[in-house]
């Protein structure tokens, strides 16, 4: 299975030292935040995934609209860097792994269909080197 291959071969260990956020822990930080944002480490469950575009997204709630849901936002050259190495697309594969997330947490406003608009804690993910798949 190339899957169980891929995520075999060791990618950085970045944030040893540091205890990584639970999705919880940085909604509330970036909330909290007078920038709306937080630097750190992310750790969670993807819980659902979805793509737009060229980027992919990794969520940790099965419902990205829940006001819990912490997303990775994967740019499209991290997606084709993953779809080499794990052999398959992001979005397709890692549903239900766990994985490890460096970089910046902030606050995104969306606007509903409705006009009215809620807010998304987003992690951008530019390099493949700020995330890890854990299992």
């Amino acid at each position: 299975m190339v899957l169980a291959a891929a995520l075999s071969i060791a990618m950085p260990a970045f944030g040893q030292g540091t205890a990584p956020m639970t999705p919880d822990q940085a909604i509330a930080a970036a909330s909290a935040a007078n920038s709306h944002e937080v630097s750190g480490v992310f750790e969670f469950t993807v819980g659902s995934t979805g793509a737009s575009g060229f980027n992919a997204y990794l969520n940790s709630a099965a419902d990205y609209h829940d006001a819990a849901n912490l997303s990775a936002e994967l740019h499209a050259d991290v997606v084709n860097k993953l779809h080499a190495k794990l052999g398959g697309f992001p979005q397709d594969l890692l549903k239900g792994k766990r994985v490890r997330i460096k970089g910046v947490a902030r606050r995104v406003p969306i606007t509903k269909r409705d006009g009215t608009q809620y807010f998304q804690t987003r992690i951008d993910v530019d390099t493949i080197d700020q995330i890890e798949v854990l299992g």
